[in-house]
């Protein structure tokens, strides 16, 4: 946990004791965060080998732009099974959350009352990518992000009508819409804003 920024997640692999191909990333830099979500397609030691190679080259560029992540995880997946991902950062000084998605990855924001969906574009990350758009709005605090593989149900996202805090929401979601048929996992993170400038004396 940082100053700015809250988060919890809940995840298990289809089979108890094996490698998951659903993992996270939360990784705070100087001035912001980067989140994502990763589905390495299918499951088994395939999709776990990918998420992780994903979740690597992730940490290792995590001031980079959202598109850019995901440009250098799909060089870095080529080979592998490939994967579906959803990559968050969120700026603290400007303001401003940007985003970019391959994949069956579900995602959400909960802004002032709002629910938006943070949306993915069709593709295989390793295998077969289209031509990146980046998207980006407005970050305030208490925005609340929500992210998903797809073995949570996507009927989830009715239960972010009614948000609470990330250890609660995460519990929630996994405990309703996890599948039983595929790895799943969920990641909830809420921005507390950046931390008042004490006054001088």
């Amino acid at each position: 946990m940082t100053p700015q920024l809250t988060w919890a997640f809940r995840a298990r692999p289809l089979e108890p004791g094996s490698g998951s191909g659903d993992l996270h990333v939360v990784a705070p830099f100087e001035g912001g965060a980067l989140l994502a979500v990763i589905d390495g397609l299918g499951h088994g030691s395939e999709a776990a080998f990918a998420a992780q190679r994903a979740a690597e080259t992730m940490t290792a560029a995590v001031a980079a732009e959202p598109s850019d992540v995901v440009q250098r995880c799909h060089a870095a997946l080529y080979g592998t099974r490939g994967a579906a991902l959803l990559v968050l950062s969120l700026a603290y000084r400007e303001a401003r959350v940007s985003w970019a998605g391959i994949g069956n990855v579900e995602g959400w924001r909960l802004s002032s009352g709002r629910r938006e969906a943070l949306i993915s574009q069709a593709g295989v990350v390793g295998y077969q990518m289209p031509r990146l758009r980046s998207r980006s709005a407005e970050l305030a605090r208490g925005d609340l992000f929500v992210l998903a593989s797809d073995g949570i149900s996507p009927a989830f996202s009715e239960i972010l009508r009614d948000p609470r805090p990330p250890e609660l929401l995460a519990e929630d979601v996994f405990a309703t819409y996890a599948r039983t048929t595929d790895d799943a996992l969920v990641l909830v993170a809420e921005y507390a804003g950046e931390p008042a400038e004490e006054s001088a004396p």
